[in-house]
C-alpha cells in the first residue's frame, strides 16, 4: 500500500508540474500576441480626427473627480468635449463638476441624476445619460478615478482605431499600487479572470472571446447605437465585460491593447471595499461552472505544491536532509512551486505590482478563492452582492429602490 501511495503521489505531483509548463508556455505566447500602443508624438493630422466625446459617471467621487476632469483637458485631441455624469452623489462630486463646468465653459457639460429608473443598475445608466448629452461622432467611456497622463492618449487611440478599422477598443489600466493588499490582490485576482477571458483573442473574429476594462472603452458612436448601446447591458453587475460581448457577438470588431502611461487608475481603498468589488467582478465575469473550475485549479495547482513545499522545507530542517525534495514526489511539488514563482514574475511585472511583493502572493490567492466562494455562492443566492450602495442578489438589485416604471 505504502508502494502505491507512493507512486500515485509522484505521479500527481508530475502530472502537477507539467501543467504548469504548459500554462506558462500559453501565458508567454498570449503575452507576445498582445496589442501595445505607444503615445503619438507626430500632431500633424490633429484636423482629420472626428469630435470625440468623453463619458465620465461619478458617484461619490469627491476625492478624485477633478484630478480626472482636468487630466482629460491637458489632453492635446483637437475636438473634444467631456460629459460628466453625477450619478446619485450625497457628497461634494455635484458641486465640484458645476465649478469646473463654469470654468471649462462650452467644453464641459456636465448632468445630474437623481433617481435611478426601474431595469437599470447605476453606472450603465448613467453612461447612458451621458450619451444622451454627448455629440461626438466617437465616444470614449472612463472612470472619476482615472487620471490621463500621456497628453495623446485620446488621439493615439483614435489613430488606432482609424487605422485598424476598430469600431471598439479598450485601453488595459495601470494601476497605483499604494498598499500591500492592492499589490498582491490586483495581479492574483488579474491573473484568475485571465485564464479564462484571453485578451489576445478578443480582436481575432474566430474566437468567441470578449473582453473590456471599463476605465477606458472607445468606441464609434453609429456601430455602438446599433447594437442598443448601454441599454444591451443595463442589468448587468459586469456592464463593460457584457458590453464587449455584446459587440463582438453583433459582429463588431473589437480590440484590447496596452496603452504605454497612458492612464492610471486607483484599486480598490479599502480591504471591504476589495472584498465587496472583486467579489462582485468574479460574480459578474465567470459563469459557476468557471468559478467551481477555478477554486479546483488553484486547489491542486498552488495549494499541494505550496503545501508540500513548506512540509519539505520543514523536515529539512528537523532531519537535515533535503532528500525529500529532491526525488520523486517531492521533486515534482517543487518544480511545480517554482514554475509557480516564475508565472508570479510575469503577472506582477504585467500588472505594475513590486515584484518585491512576489512572497506575499499566497495572501493574494487565498483572497481569490474566499471571493471566488462568495461569488459562487452569490449565484445560487445563498449570498449578497454589495457595491456602490447597491445590494444585488442573484443578479438582481434590490437596494436602492428604483423609480416606479
Amino acid at each position: 500500500m505504502d508502494s502505491l501511495y507512493t507512486i500515485g503521489l509522484a505521479v500527481l505531483a508530475w502530472t502537477i508540474a507539467c501543467s504548469w509548463m504548459a500554462i506558462i508556455f500559453v501565458f508567454v505566447s498570449a503575452c507576445r500576441n498582445r496589442s501595445s500602443l505607444r503615445p503619438e508624438t507626430d500632431s500633424s493630422r490633429l484636423s482629420e480626427l472626428p469630435q470625440l466625446s468623453v463619458i465620465v459617471a461619478a458617484r461619490n467621487e469627491s476625492d478624485c473627480i477633478e484630478t480626472c476632469i482636468r487630466s482629460l483637458f491637458r489632453q492635446d485631441y483637437p475636438d473634444l468635449e467631456v460629459v460628466a455624469v453625477n450619478d446619485r452623489s450625497t457628497d461634494d462630486t455635484g458641486e465640484i463638476l458645476d465649478r469646473l463646468a463654469r470654468e471649462f465653459a462650452g467644453r464641459l457639460r456636465v448632468a445630474h441624476v437623481s433617481m435611478l429608473p426601474a431595469g437599470w443598475f447605476g453606472k450603465p445608466h448613467a453612461l447612458d445619460v451621458g450619451m444622451q448629452s454627448a455629440t461626438g461622432s466617437t465616444v470614449c467611456f472612463t472612470d472619476a478615478d482615472c487620471e490621463f497622463l500621456a497628453p495623446s492618449a485620446l488621439r493615439t487611440t483614435v489613430n488606432e482605431m482609424i487605422r485598424g478599422e476598430i469600431d471598439f477598443i479598450s485601453i488595459a489600466a495601470k494601476y497605483t499600487m499604494n498598499s500591500l493588499r492592492e499589490c498582491i490582490a490586483v495581479p492574483c485576482c488579474a491573473e484568475s479572470l485571465f485564464a479564462w477571458l484571453r485578451p489576445e483573442r478578443v480582436s481575432d473574429p474566430r474566437w468567441p472571446d470578449a473582453f473590456a476594462n471599463g476605465a477606458f472603452i472607445m468606441a464609434r458612436r453609429a456601430p455602438f447605437e446599433s447594437i442598443g448601446g448601454w441599454g444591451s447591458v443595463r442589468m448587468k453587475i459586469s456592464e463593460d465585460l457584457e458590453l464587449a460581448r455584446v459587440a463582438k457577438s453583433h459582429g463588431l470588431r473589437l480590440s484590447v491593447a496596452e496603452g504605454e502611461c497612458f492612464y492610471q487608475t486607483s484599486s480598490y481603498r479599502t480591504w471591504r471595499e476589495s472584498w465587496n468589488g472583486w467579489s462582485r467582478i468574479l460574480k459578474g465575469v465567470l459563469t459557476p461552472a468557471q468559478l467551481t473550475v477555478t477554486l479546483i485549479r488553484m486547489l491542486f495547482l498552488f495549494v499541494l505544491p505550496l503545501g508540500a513545499v513548506l512540509w519539505g522545507v520543514s523536515n529539512a530542517l528537523h532531519t537535515g536532509s533535503v532528500e525529500w525534495l529532491t526525488h520523486g514526489a517531492g521533486l515534482g511539488f517543487a518544480i511545480a512551486f517554482s514554475l509557480r514563482c516564475v508565472q508570479d514574475l510575469f503577472v506582477f511585472r504585467l500588472v505594475g505590482s513590486p515584484i518585491a511583493m512576489i512572497p506575499f502572493a499566497p495572501l493574494g490567492r487565498l483572497f481569490v478563492m474566499c471571493a471566488a466562494t462568495r461569488a459562487l455562492l452569490s449565484h445560487a443566492g445563498l449570498v449578497r452582492t454589495h457595491w456602490r450602495g447597491a445590494t444585488f442578489v442573484a443578479g438582481r438589485m434590490i437596494i436602492p429602490e428604483t423609480a416606479k416604471a
